[in-house]
């Protein structure tokens, strides 16, 4: 018995498992639970979970699903599902054919396959940061190596010198990560930064995967992708999803796409071992796809509302740096304080303004240089204006109070 007991003492889990990181948008809920039970009105601007309804249309589709039993979906996605991303992408004047899309299981899982498709452990991948921390997480469970690029908040998170990337590229370098529109930034880059990318990529024998999550969430362009670009034919692998154009991240439905024939291959394996994206959701999402721009216009719309409002607001607070963001629905600042975390747990623990307090999320945890993003925040605009104004004048006396604490 005492050896049996021995024995279990020993047991421990994985190197992989150590060192993938608490989602930093998500680590707090603990402290935001105790601050809502001692009554405390919290605005969560910390995790991109709209507060819009989705279309109609879709959960329509899906309760009007007929057959009596409710089947696993071929790997390579049903076939009508396929065919109605084909036509999303030919009005971006994309002409892909059924091969070269596979749904997937939310955008995560298309991040998942597409970075294990051209990475073996060890390799490396160059990302621009800060960038969406998961990313982290997949290069843990993966085993291969993020190499940043630095951008920075007070130069509006400008793309470098192709020379200074390519400092970044090793042997080891496998690909090039490209998140655009940013998540967390709100940046946007167009044709000519692409294009850069691109370039490089070819130059160097390398892939670019290029995370168009929200791709119909731009304020000052037109929607667009690197598929667009004639040189990324055989280097780009796209990671898009359904989850923020359609207001809809608990339906989990995705898809990788690529002209590269290999990369599908890989990804078709690995997509066949993990059986089948959502069949509902493959389903619902059809006849959206086939019309999206009469909801994504709409939202759009709505999110650069909230933009306006937050970055006004925040353009008043004393020593707050931000940049207008271009796309999607968040916003970088840098606070007049020596380590946001700290403030946030402030917000949450110590701070309420007519019983009401913020949660935001602290963004070390979206750069991989030790020490970057200790002073900033992550805000995901995803309240209505009304709240949002109330949120900034809130977040604005909770600055006051803590620096007022510190002195």
């Amino acid at each position: 018995m005492r050896r049996f007991v021995g024995l279990l003492n020993m047991l421990k889990i994985s190197q992989r498992a150590n060192k993938v990181i608490a989602s930093p948008v998500r680590k707090f809920l603990p402290l935001m639970l105790a601050a809502e039970k001692r009554g405390v009105k919290v605005f969560k601007l910390n995790v991109g979970n709209p507060n819009i309804a989705p279309p109609p249309l879709l959960l329509k589709t899906i309760k009007n699903y007929q057959p009596l039993s409710l089947d696993y979906a071929p790997s390579p996605g049903i076939r009508e599902h396929v065919a109605a991303w084909v036509l999303y992408y030919k009005k971006l004047k994309i002409n892909l054919k059924s091969e070269n899309i596979i749904p997937t299981v939310g955008g995560a899982e298309a991040i998942l396959l597409s970075v294990m498709a051209v990475t073996d452990p060890g390799d490396e991948l160059i990302v621009f940061e800060p960038f969406y921390a998961s990313y982290k997480g997949f290069a843990a469970m993966a085993g291969f190596k993020l190499v940043p690029v630095t951008l920075r908040v007070d130069n509006d998170f400008a793309l470098p010198a192709a020379a200074e990337i390519e400092k970044k590229i090793t042997r080891k370098t496998k690909a090039i990560i490209v998140i655009n529109p940013n998540n967390p930034t709100g940046t946007v880059w167009g044709k000519k930064e692409s294009q850069i990318i691109i370039d490089i990529a070819n130059k160097n024998n390398l892939f670019v995967i290029s995370d168009e999550t929200y791709r119909e969430i731009v304020f000052e362009q037109k929607p667009s992708s690197i598929l667009n670009l004639p040189a990324a034919k055989n280097c780009a692998i796209v990671v898009d999803s359904a989850s923020k154009r359609f207001s809809c991240p608990g339906a989990r439905i995705g898809c990788i796409a690529s002209f590269n024939n290999e990369i599908m291959a890989a990804v078709l394996k690995f997509a066949m071992i993990r059986l089948s994206a959502p069949t509902l959701e493959q389903y619902g999402l059809i006849p959206l796809l086939k019309n999206s721009t009469n909801y994504t216009e709409k939202i759009t719309a709505e999110y650069k509302k909230r933009r306006d409002a937050v970055f006004n607001a925040l353009q008043k607070m004393p020593g707050v740096i931000c940049q207008k963001p271009q796309g999607a629905f968040y916003i970088i600042a840098k606070l007049p304080v020596d380590n946001a975390e700290n403030f946030v747990k402030f917000m949450l623990m110590e701070f309420s303004y007519n019983k009401k307090t913020v949660i935001v999320t602290p963004a070390e945890n979206f750069y991989m240089t030790p020490g970057l993003g200790r002073n900033e925040i992550r805000i995901a605009y995803v309240l209505s204006v009304k709240e949002l104004k109330e949120a900034m004048e809130v977040l604005r006396k909770g600055l006051e109070k803590y620096k007022a604490k510190k002195q």
